[in-house]
């Protein structure tokens, strides 16, 4: 089973941000009801494994604009303690071969199709939202349609 580690984002302002600036970009835009902030992708595995306590710390997720990853990837940028992926790591026995980078991918994009897409990115960076720290554990079933994401063990 494919499987990953995240905080499902329900995000109010997402259909403007994506009404706003999908004019620009030809992509794939994540399903609103599939946003999140991944901790750790596991891949494929036993869920059973992971089905064990996490101290989750009673803290907010706080969104801070707007990122890209080599123009390829359009994301929230997230600003949270590293607790969690350090509990992960730990628990689970996972090595911290790349730095975390806490994000809420928006758009897989295929290309950036006006140079005005980086002006109306601008607008997006005064965003400053907050969300409740809860941390799932998922099942992802890639389909042709997308993923399709399944919460199976709350923390």
């Amino acid at each position: 089973m494919r499987l990953f580690i995240a905080t499902p984002i329900t995000l109010p302002i997402y259909g403007a941000i994506k009404q706003d600036l999908s004019s620009f970009v030809e992509g794939k835009w994540v399903e609103g009801w599939n946003l999140h902030l991944t901790h750790k992708f596991i891949g494929e595995d036993d869920p059973q494994k992971y089905k064990i306590s996490l101290e989750i710390p009673k803290e907010e997720i706080k969104v801070t604009g707007v990122g890209m990853f080599d123009e390829k990837v359009l994301y929230l940028k997230a600003e949270v303690s590293d607790s969690i992926n350090k509990q992960i790591n730990e628990k689970f026995g996972f090595t911290n071969d790349k730095p975390f980078t806490p994000h809420i991918t928006l758009c897989r994009i295929k290309k950036i199709k006006d140079k005005k897409f980086f002006e109306k990115l601008e607008k997006w960076n005064s965003i400053s939202l907050k969300f409740p720290m809860e941390v799932w554990l998922y099942k992802s079933t890639l389909t042709k349609r997308g993923p399709i994401y399944e919460k199976i063990y709350k923390y």
